[in-house]
């Protein structure tokens, strides 16, 4: 007969992952016959654990007064606690060989001797005696940590996640909102007298890269509870019934082992909408109808709890996302200032860079990225400074690699004139001087990119931090004179007849947009206009007002112009601190807004 208890170490990581859920305290012993000498040692061994318990209650008491969220009490699982847990007395690890003598302990196991401050404690903790009749099986097998993954036919249900929501930088509200589901679900009676109704769902929506399938994954680990992850892809089949049977075999899967969360990735190909047409796939159709069932079932069922991730919600089945089935949609779109500086720090941890770059300036390299897009980020910046024997990043190999992300990358330099390149510099100068003298958006750089395998320059402005649907005619124009800009500073200073192919993209959006403007937006002399000939002297008219209002502008800056240039096809890249500094000392009558 032996004793073999967790170790601290562990348990004090646990309350790290659970964040409030009442912890169990596991201890394992063998038991081969009678041995009373044996089984006082084990009842001295129990009495220090449970003094020690009482020490890492108060720490995580106090972990968890700093950490903002929900307090997951569940007040189902308080039945067999011990008595007497919230004593005066509080152990202290450099204490354990003080507790040597049998005889100083009292009847209820607690030492009477030490008289340590009392720091009261409203959270018991369940003590789970687990009796080994077998003394030759190594109890470590049987930890919770090394628990097997379940397995059906076609999915798997992952009980132990290796992942928490420290592995997911920022998005704090998301997290928030989870945590509360997560609440609802281990403690409906809180909830029930409120006459609040469970969610049984949650579809998370928003742009690939920004962590849908990870917020699942970790949400998963948070709670530590079953985790089955699927694809919308499974379930789609050419014979008939597999699809509906797979839903079943799932469902089956997950009651099986309550409390369980069923996440299924790209939703849209599981639950993409029914169509009346007698053409439409029955088959998707029976199996979208054996979801819904599945989802109604619930009613009599607590402890599933479904997440679904898209970027197409619009695709879905209004009777899969009605209140009632999956009840609430989260949005999760590109990280803001304060989300990215989360995701910074966690990938360049153990990444050795140079003293000169701080985090607001990778905040605002990284400005517009997705989370998947900054991870990639990094690690390619990484792998090119390892590839370069270097020992430190630099703003240089920052650079490089962001220009190889935004416009691509090959292996051979575009062997271009000197002409050439100075014309494409005067293009891209056309861009930046609109977008500084109007109230465009804040510009970032210039870049001439000659190992681009299309994009020869480029014009970084920075993207809106706050998306907002609703655009100004204003704001439209001064978008129309941007694109523009490269095709009239060419003109300006290359005359006519040398213009080159290089404003095709700029000029087809600044149709779209004109189009938009008069037949969607009503932005033209008419609220409506139906007559196509009307429409197109209407977007013909407003186009004409950005080109003029351009040529205006680039017309008065013409030297300005000419002296950029000639610095981008230097340097290859320029600020706007560098225009701006140009113009205060050579240009002071031109005006920026």
């Amino acid at each position: 007969m032996y004793l073999i208890v967790l170790s601290n170490l562990f348990f004090a990581t646990s309350f790290n992952i659970h964040h409030g859920l009442n912890p169990t305290r596991i201890i394992r012993y063998n038991y081969n016959g009678n041995d009373n000498n044996k089984l006082k040692k084990i009842d001295h061994e129990l009495n220090i654990e449970k003094l020690k318990m009482k020490k890492l209650l108060i720490k995580k008491n106090k972990i968890l007064k700093n950490i903002t969220g929900l307090d997951l009490h569940n007040e189902s699982y308080i039945d067999n606690y011990l008595e007497n847990i919230n004593s005066k007395y509080i152990y202290d690890d450099d204490d354990e060989n003080e507790f040597n003598n049998e005889n100083d302990y009292d009847e209820d196991g607690f030492n009477n001797e030490y008289d340590y401050e009392f720091k009261p404690r409203p959270n018991k903790i369940n003590y789970n005696i687990i009796i080994n009749t077998n003394p030759n099986t190594n109890p470590n097998t049987n930890k919770d940590t090394d628990k097997e993954n379940i397995r059906s036919e076609n999915f798997e249900l992952i009980q132990n996640s290796l992942y928490n929501f420290n592995n997911i930088g920022g998005y704090d509200l998301i997290k928030e909102e989870l945590m509360q589901c997560a609440d609802m679900l281990v403690n409906y009676t809180k909830y029930a007298k409120y006459n609040v109704r469970t969610p049984k769902g949650i579809i998370l929506e928003g742009p690939p890269g920004n962590g849908k399938t990870l917020m699942a994954k970790c949400f998963s680990g948070e709670i530590n509870i079953g985790f089955i992850p699927v694809s919308g892809a499974q379930f789609q089949e050419k014979y008939v019934g597999v699809g509906a049977s797979r839903v079943r075999e799932l469902f089956n899967l997950a009651k099986e082992n309550l409390p369980c969360i069923i996440f299924i990735d790209e939703l849209d190909a599981l639950g993409r909408k029914r169509s009346s047409d007698s053409s439409s796939n029955s088959e998707h159709d029976s199996t979208l109808n054996e979801l819904l069932v599945n989802l109604d079932g619930f009613k009599s069922t607590n402890g599933i709890f479904i997440i679904g991730a898209t970027n197409r919600i619009d695709l879905l089945d209004t009777a899969l996302i009605r209140p009632g089935r999956i009840d609430k949609k989260i949005y999760i779109g590109n990280p803001d200032k304060k989300t990215r500086k989360h995701i910074i720090e966690i990938h360049i941890k153990n990444k050795p860079i140079n003293s000169d770059i701080t985090m607001d300036y990778l905040i605002e390299l990284t400005n517009g990225f997705s989370g998947a897009e900054i991870e990639n980020f990094f690690n390619e910046v990484m792998l090119y400074v390892l590839r370069q024997n270097k020992n430190k990043i630099d703003k240089s190999d920052l650079n490089l690699i962001a220009n190889r992300i935004l416009v691509g990358f090959q292996s051979t330099k575009n062997q271009l004139s000197d002409d050439i390149i100075y014309q494409v510099a005067v293009h891209e100068i056309g861009h930046a001087l609109i977008g500084l003298m109007t109230k465009y958006k804040k510009l970032i750089k210039i870049t001439i990119n000659l190992f681009s395998p299309k994009t020869l320059g480029f014009t970084l402005f920075e993207p809106n931090e706050n998306y907002n649907n609703i655009q100004t005619k204003e704001q439209l124009i001064n978008e129309m004179m941007v694109l523009l800009g490269g095709r009239i500073a060419e003109e300006i200073i290359f005359k006519n007849n040398n213009i080159s192919s290089g404003a095709s993209h700029d000029l087809s959006q600044v149709k779209k947009i004109a189009e938009q403007m008069i037949v969607n937006l009503g932005m033209g002399d008419k609220i409506i206009v139906n007559d196509p000939t009307q429409i197109n002297a209407e977007i013909d008219n407003i186009i004409s007002i950005a080109y003029t209002r351009t040529k205006i502008i680039l017309s008065n800056a013409e030297l300005l112009i000419r002296d950029c240039a000639k610095l981008l096809t230097i340097n290859h890249e320029i600020t706007p601190d560098m225009i701006i500094n140009l113009i205060i000392e050579k240009y002071p009558y031109i005006k920026l807004d």
